[in-house]
């Protein structure tokens, strides 16, 4: 018997639920949105699954990382399979993640887009590559009311001691139950620790309808960080860069970048002594500048400045 490899694990029904966050930082508030839904689904009499990436890690400090959830009314076929290769609705817990990361890959037509960010849904969109398959895009500002939950409390298995849900996640979680018909919503309030929070992302998070199902519109391609990853020798090791090595990209784990006000520069070179990752260089006219392909954005620069001329702004205020 032959077998569509394509078709093998298409489970009607079946949601998809993608988190993408920021390593260590975030981690938590990942969790606890691919947790929420789970476990409110599960209070429905869904069958559900919900965890980690362990592809993306080790994580550090800001790369991007994933956690995953699937809900579905029948048991589920694809529970061995480790990614979301086609999420229905995918989660951003911080709106620098649109930027080096292809976020809606795979996304099935009519998709969901909730993103944590003060900015409206028609700025975030200028952000995306391919928004082919993308039928509701939503913002909704989590960090203002919440704050992101700094702990390692529930990760690796352990017991989640500050709770599900205290914080963002608790916002983004209510949010994409309004975008996506997925739980009730009290059975989501019965799970997070932070019902306000939950309700306020499922009242005040702004929704706008981006393509009917199966239309395909194209808004134009924001460049994005390509990787060659299955050109990279055995166990993930690369050579050492010279000036360039698309294995060693950085730039997407930024989510302020430096800029340097040149009145108040005294070309002391401190920043480039202390910058961990080589990023900062001179022009041709002597000034100072930032390998922003690398740049982390961890404001080292802007700390050691003895003048402030170097300062942090935010990703997302720059389109390019």
């Amino acid at each position: 018997m032959e077998y569509d490899v394509q078709k093998l694990f298409e489970e009607p029904g079946l949601i998809q639920i993608t988190t993408w966050a920021r390593g260590v930082i975030q981690n938590k508030d990942a969790r606890d949105v691919v947790f929420a839904l789970a476990n409110a689904a599960s209070k429905e009499g869904k069958y559900v699954q919900a965890w980690e990436n362990y592809v993306d890690l080790p994580d550090r400090v800001n790369v991007p990382v994933r956690a995953y959830a699937r809900i579905s009314p029948n048991p589920i076929e694809s529970k061995y399979i480790y990614e979301n290769e086609n999420p229905d609705v995918v989660v951003l817990t911080e709106e620098g993640l649109v930027k080096g990361n292809n976020v809606l890959k795979g996304l099935k037509p009519g998709g969901v887009l909730i993103v944590n960010t003060k900015r409206d849904p028609e700025y975030i969109l200028k952000f995306l590559s391919d928004t082919s398959n993308l039928g509701i895009l939503g913002c909704v500002d989590a960090t203002g009311v919440t704050g992101y939950i700094k702990t390692l409390s529930g990760a690796e298995g352990a017991t989640d001691a500050s709770g599900i849900g205290a914080g963002v996640g608790a916002v983004l979680a209510g949010a994409a139950a309004k975008a996506k018909e997925m739980v009730k919503l009290e059975n989501l309030l019965g799970t997070v620790k932070n019902q306000d929070a939950c309700r306020y992302g499922y009242e005040n998070v702004k929704l706008m309808k981006v393509n009917e199902v199966g239309e395909v519109v194209s808004i134009g391609k924001i460049k994005q960080n390509k990787y060659d990853l299955e050109g990279l020798p055995f166990a993930g090791t690369v050579p050492s860069p010279k000036k360039e090595n698309e294995g060693m990209v950085t730039g997407n784990w930024r989510t302020e970048r430096p800029i340097l006000t040149k009145e108040l520069c005294n070309d002391c070179l401190i920043c480039w002594l202390d910058c961990p990752d080589a990023t900062i260089f001179k022009t041709e006219d002597g000034l100072i500048d930032f390998d922003l392909k690398y740049c982390k954005g961890c404001g080292i620069c802007a700390a050691v400045c003895p003048t402030e001329a170097v300062t942090m702004v935010p990703e997302l205020d720059f389109v390019d």
